[in-house]
């Protein structure tokens, strides 16, 4: 299969361009385009025959769901069997924007999409190109992140094409996403309502809208990206927490062991420790971790530089869990698969 790429600017969007991914869409195809969290792989989330091709393209397990995305909050109702009132208020204040609901779903919705749940996760993207698209469709359309299954998601089109190649039909390019990881999922379906994945949305902003709100403790696959393994580089990654030694220290003494027994080594460090390492080491720059949405935005990006680079291990500093940190360090933490930890 060709990979079509084609570039869009989101503030002038052309619609010719914009017609022919819809085609693309509305025939059947694949077609990765922007968000505002990463690229997502999309499919018309009405056709299962499609939304089975997102699942062979990604080599993606059939018990993941989808996520189902709309351009209009009235087309909740298209695609999911119960509002309720708490759910309306959560959408005007949340959306457009990185946060997808977990509701009981529409019969609407093909059993693939659910991977077999009687729920359906939606959210309504704030990308211009991801709505235009959407719209010009006049489909909902399912899309989990367009990478291989497991890797880092892609936060620019490069990435995408890097890991699905051959294997979809378009890749609409518009550009590094804003966020750079996925969108906070929140269970409605249960009461107190449950964090299934942290993402692009405070926890704490939405408690301040719904106080009850739990995080899952459970170990069931509930919505996309709860795998205990994931977001995963070719290489293998070491988070390092808290410890006795600083965390340069406790770093540089990690890196010194495995690149003396021959292995390649790469350091993400936080902006504010960057004058602790020399160059004996191959060091990125998360960002600082006061701006933790610089650090959210470039976490994908440095794990696949690492992998570019040939790195064997990559020994990655903590940052604090508060906001996107608590994101940030879920997704660290999946990477090296826990067991890995330091």
């Amino acid at each position: 299969m060709e990979t079509k790429l084609i570039k869009f600017n989101p503030d002038k969007i052309d619609s010719l361009l914009l017609q022919e991914a819809a085609r693309v869409i509305n025939g059947g195809g694949l077609v990765a385009f922007p968000t505002e969290t990463v690229y997502g792989l999309g499919a018309d989330a009405l056709n299962p025959l499609s939304c089975a091709k997102i699942f062979e393209a990604k080599n993606r397990p059939l018990n993941d769901p989808l996520i189902v995305h709309i351009a209009d909050k009235q087309d909740i109702f298209k695609v999911a069997g119960e509002i309720y009132k708490r759910t309306l208020g959560i959408i005007d204040e949340f959306w457009p924007g990185p946060l997808t609901l977990v509701l009981k779903k529409s019969q609407n919705i093909p059993q693939i999409v659910t991977a077999g749940l009687e729920t359906v996760a939606v959210r309504m993207p704030d990308n211009p190109i991801a709505l235009a698209l959407i719209k010009e469709a006049q489909t909902p359309i399912a899309a989990p992140s367009a990478n291989l299954f497991g890797r880092p998601s892609p936060t620019t089109a490069q990435h995408v094409f890097d890991d699905l190649k051959g294997r979809i039909d378009m890749i609409v390019d518009g550009g590094k996403t804003q966020v750079g990881v996925e969108s906070t999922i929140l269970d409605l379906t249960q009461t107190p309502s449950r964090i299934l994945r942290p993402g692009g949305i405070d926890i704490e902003a939405l408690r301040r809208l719904s106080p009850d709100i739990e995080s899952y403790q459970g170990n069931r696959i509930l919505s996309p990206g709860m795998f205990t393994r994931h977001y995963s580089p070719k290489a293998r990654v070491i988070v390092v927490e808290d410890g006795n030694k600083t965390q340069p220290e406790r770093v540089k003494d990690i890196a010194s062991e495995f690149i003396s027994q021959g292995y390649s080594v790469g350091i993400m460090a936080k902006d504010e420790n960057k004058n602790h390492y020399n160059g004996d080491f191959n060091l990125k720059i998360l960002g600082p971790e006061k701006n933790l949405a610089l650090c959210a935005a470039n976490l994908y990006s440095l794990l696949r530089e690492f992998d570019k680079d040939g790195t064997q291990i990559i020994i990655a500093e903590s940052v604090k869990e508060d906001g996107l940190g608590i994101t940030i360090m879920d997704r660290l933490r999946k990477a090296a698969a826990k067991e890995s930890d330091v």
